[in-house]
């Protein structure tokens, strides 16, 4: 599938998936009052106590929205009500179903930026999937030098100043999908993952970890919208992936 070109139809999932699938979802954040009081009754008495810790009003209610819907999704795969699902958290703070939980097999991510909110969903992997506002005014050659591979900084160079704003955008998509799908948290040294040679002919990574054991992960673009970029990384060498969007 050319994800360049996959339309992002509405859609309602239908709670059947394997590992060799993957299931984005959109979602545009746009609340009512009502959507909101709805969303908020379905977290966990944890996650409304983390809600709460948010300085901002915007902060506080973009997470009851990305939470809330995280559970409506997974609620309709898992067949279960979205209050009674229940999250563990890696050390990194990535959540995961409970162990206890019936289908704990299924495996999800998400990710947000600006006015995008994106979700991963699959069966037995893990996943990663990141998305980025492109910010013109970024200065991408600086935050380059300290977190890019030589080669992708000397790609970087040789790109005219638009082209090199994108490019850094599509670079660091690639590298946060990879270790958001690894598990890793921001300490990470991304200088070691090399992500520019990646193209749709050639999607695997290849990564040397500090056991001097290989880790290959598949990593393909995403194109979530005008003004945005996002990568999506699986255990799964050639998943079969689709693209939806979501609505309240």
């Amino acid at each position: 599938m050319n994800i360049e070109k996959t339309c992002w139809a509405n859609a309602v999932p239908n709670g059947i998936i394997s590992s060799n699938k993957v299931h984005i979802w959109r979602y545009y954040p746009e609340e009512t009052n009502s959507q909101m009081e709805t969303l908020q009754d379905t977290l966990s008495p944890d996650e409304l106590a983390r809600s709460e810790k948010f300085h901002f009003e915007k902060d506080r209610k973009k997470f009851i929205l990305t939470r809330g819907i995280l559970r409506k999704l997974l609620g309709c795969y898992l067949n279960k009500n979205p209050q009674q699902i229940r999250f563990d958290y890696t050390s990194f703070g990535k959540p995961f179903l409970a162990i206890d939980s019936e289908n704990s097999n299924i495996s999800f991510n998400l990710t947000h930026s600006g006015e995008i909110v994106l979700y991963a969903i699959s069966c037995n992997q893990e996943l990663g999937i990141d998305v980025e506002q492109v910010r013109d005014h970024t200065d991408v050659m600086a935050i380059a030098k300290r977190f890019f591979s030589q080669r992708e900084i000397g790609q970087m160079e040789k790109a005219n100043e638009k082209n090199r704003t994108q490019l850094f955008f599509r670079y660091w998509t690639r590298k946060e999908a990879f270790v958001k799908a690894l598990g890793k948290g921001v300490s990470f040294p991304m200088e070691r993952l090399d992500v520019s040679l990646l193209n749709k002919f050639s999607p695997i990574i290849k990564l040397m970890a500090e056991n001097n054991e290989s880790v290959y992960l598949n990593v393909q673009d995403l194109f979530p919208g005008d003004g945005y970029v996002a990568a999506i990384a699986t255990e799964v060498n050639d998943p079969e992936i689709s693209c939806w969007h979501y609505s309240l």
